[in-house]
């Protein structure tokens, strides 16, 4: 399972890290990987997470580097939404993008991504570390949301294809 996040997207959305976000850049970036090493630990299969954070206007190429299993990405000559939808046309494909930015969400989904708002991953990842805390096994079972309209035709009660999709790729995470 593959899972984009846009890194500086993202921070707000975990209240620990909004708060040294404001003191200290770096270290709430480093807090941000210390929680996605979490996740990446208690996940039940194998997840590739490429953390993308924006570096737009600084000097040099496009930088990589690996921590504990997640790669990071700043970009340079381009936005982190541009880069990040790059990666989502090329080897990222099917990924899970995690990002609460509208036009970025509406563009991934073009492209046939399945998009997580940041404020659902946070929770998802501040249970992981909860769980890794404690020591207990993660059992994650959404309630599907049911259809409310009766004009349509078909079962009421199954999803969409869209959200059957989603559901199924969030699922694995």
């Amino acid at each position: 399972m593959k899972l984009l996040i846009d890194g500086y997207n993202f921070i707000p959305a975990v209240p620990e890290l909004r708060r040294t976000l404001r003191a200290d850049l770096e270290a709430s970036r480093e807090a941000l990987l210390e929680l996605l090493r979490a996740y990446r630990r208690s996940a039940e299969e194998p997840l590739a997470i490429t953390v993308v954070f924006d570096g737009k206007g600084r000097p040099g190429g496009e930088k990589a580097a690996r921590a504990g299993g997640i790669e990071v990405l700043f970009s340079r000559n381009e936005t982190a939404d541009d880069l990040l939808l790059r990666l989502l046309r090329g080897g990222k494909r099917g990924a899970v993008l995690v990002t609460s930015d509208r036009a970025l969400r509406a563009a991934a989904e073009a492209l046939g991504a399945a998009v997580m708002r940041a404020g659902e991953f946070a929770g998802r990842l501040l249970q992981a570390r909860g769980m890794e805390e404690t020591g207990g096994t993660a059992e994650e079972k959404e309630a599907p949301r049911r259809a409310l309209s009766t004009k349509k035709k078909g079962n009421p009660r199954r999803l969409p294809k869209k959200e059957r999709i989603r559901n199924r790729r969030l699922g694995k995470l």
